[in-house]
């Protein structure tokens, strides 16, 4: 019998890592050996139980379906995209698939879902398509921009991918307890990338804080299989310890909840101070309208207003300060008067308000008790349950360390990196290092033709060779200020014109026109005046 590791486990959610306090830095400590890439011809089948499915390579819409136009992401080549494949897949089966890349999609049983949440029967078009280069990411049109605690960067990819599942011209939806598994092949090794999905609803992207590298070995014997897929099964969370996680947050609550209850004591008047009364909520004052017969007191005769105090005011308005005192506004149009007062009772009324107090007090404390008594006994289960699974998860990762340099001793020089994403919800993944613009200069830009005619750019893009980043810049009409380069680098520039012509600087031209570090320097763009078609047309132009 043949087994099949499957490295590309469900990625653990939030509730699943809050469950163990420091279990994701545990998890992070398992990291897949390094290997070189290497592009080849080899791509390995999948189980003996797939499904054959058709792929049709896309460039305009499909059969029926139409894409939902947004205009967060546009290509910046008029009508040239990045092609889709469409692969017609049955919902009600298991489906593995292999991209054009080498990329592997596991779909299984149940992966789709309508958009108002029901299951979905019958043969389903699932689009799909890649990322690799800046080339991809340039004519993808996709913003690469990532804000962190108030910095923006830009995104260094190491591939990004789109999904989406259409059925008779509706898009579906992801079943998250059936998520769709990606392995994407992947041009580095570099294990320094999460994982982002981008959500054009709130235009940004999200870090899912997952990570993704994942070289695929060589396929090992049956019992190696077996036992590695019993060892990362062990390592999955606990639901019984996600529950009791669960039952100490509902203590710690009710404890939380006691403690407002506590009831206050009520002051003796003074007879020698200003007083007032006036009707309060007992929703939102309950500590005061429990007693009879309560007035307030002034803190401060001498800056108390008695004139003042006996307009006839419209509104009245009460904050808890420290202790027994309450701020007190009386408001009349624009009128305002302030005062900080002690709620207080007569001394014939002091003696029921002291029983009533003593009892009020006496329950709260007896409840407070109760719950904080709980609450400790819900805390040492979780923590309990909790070190068991640490220490189940300790041993499943040490034995898959083991097993997987066991692995990385077998693989070849030809074999490929792949990154693991799961499918959770339709849309854009990638896998990403978000890095700064440089900085080593900074010019103000002007932005000629070959002419020396000052240009009006729609885009304007920094592409440095080695680093699989597109950096950004926000051209005015003829210029673009601080801007900003490292001239060590081999640099290119891509823009577009605003009647769309494709506007490039190679790395030769921008070497010969950048020498200064500060002040202006002026770059003279080709421009190439073509209809482009396709994303082809327009690559061969880019070169780096």
């Amino acid at each position: 019998m043949k087994y099949r590791i499957n490295k590309n486990q469900p990625p653990l959610t939030d509730a699943d890592l809050r469950s163990a306090r420091d279990f994701q830095k545990l998890l992070h400590s398992y990291r897949a050996v390094k290997v070189p890439f290497y592009r080849t011809g080899r791509f390995f089948a999948g189980s003996s139980a797939v499904i054959v499915a058709t792929a049709v390579t896309l460039v305009t819409l499909f059969s029926g379906d139409k894409d939902v136009q947004n205009t967060y992401i546009t290509p910046p080549v008029a009508q040239v995209d990045i092609a889709r494949d469409s692969f017609i897949v049955d919902a009600d089966s298991v489906t593995d698939l292999t991209y054009a890349s080498g990329s592997q999609l596991h779909v299984p049983a149940g992966a789709f879902r309508t958009s108002d949440g029901k299951n979905v029967s019958g043969k389903v078009t699932l689009r799909y398509r890649e990322f690799h280069d800046q080339k991809d990411i340039f004519l993808s049109g996709i913003p690469m921009t990532y804000d962190s605690a108030g910095q923006q960067y830009v995104f260094e990819s190491a591939g990004m991918m789109e999904i989406t599942a259409w059925q008779n011209g509706k898009e579906l939806t992801a079943n998250p307890d059936k998520p769709i598994e990606v392995k994407m092949v992947s041009n580095t090794a570099e294990d320094r990338y999460n994982t982002y999905y981008l959500d054009t609803t709130e235009r940004k992207w999200v870090n899912l804080n997952k990570t993704n590298l994942m070289p695929v070995p060589p396929m090992p014997s049956a019992d190696a299989s077996a036992e590695a897929a019993l060892g990362l099964a062990a390592a999955k969370p606990d639901p019984v310890v996600i529950k009791s996680e669960q039952e100490f947050k509902k203590a710690a609550a009710a404890v939380k909840e006691a403690e407002r209850e506590k009831p206050m004591p009520i002051a003796r008047a003074d007879k020698d101070k200003t007083k007032f009364h006036i009707v309060v909520d007992a929703n939102e004052f309950p500590e005061i309208a429990m007693y009879q017969n309560v007035r307030f007191q002034v803190k401060d005769e001498l800056n108390f207003d008695k004139k003042t105090a006996k307009t006839e005011w419209e509104d009245v308005k009460l904050k808890k300060l420290n202790g027994l005192d309450y701020q007190i506004e009386f408001v009349k149009g624009n009128r305002k008067m302030e005062v900080v007062a002690t709620p207080v009772v007569e001394d014939k009324d002091l003696p029921a308000a002291q029983k009533l107090y003593d009892s009020k007090f006496a329950l709260y404390q007896a409840k407070l008790t109760q719950r904080k008594q709980a609450e400790e006994k819900a805390r040492k289960e979780y923590e309990a349950k909790a070190q068991a699974m640490k220490e189940k998860m300790d041993k499943a990762i040490a034995e898959a360390e083991v097993r997987e340099r066991q692995y990385q001793a077998t693989l070849g020089k030809t074999q490929l990196v792949y990154r693991t994403l799961s499918i959770y919800r339709f849309g854009t993944y990638n896998c990403d290092s978000p890095v700064s613009w440089p900085r080593e200069a900074s010019v103000v830009a002007s932005l000629e033709s070959e002419s020396g005619e000052k240009l009006d750019l729609a885009c304007l893009n920094l592409i440095e060779k080695d680093r699989n980043a597109v950096f950004p810049y926000q051209p005015g009409k003829g210029e673009c200020r601080n801007f900003r380069f490292n001239p060590s680098k081999d640099n290119v520039l891509w823009a577009m014109t605003m009647d769309n012509k494709l506007a490039i600087v190679d790395a030769a031209n921008f070497k010969q026109q950048q020498t200064p570090n500060k002040g202006t320097v002026k770059f003279r763009f080709r421009l190439i005046d073509k209809d482009f078609k396709t994303a082809d047309g327009v690559r061969k132009y880019l070169e780096i």
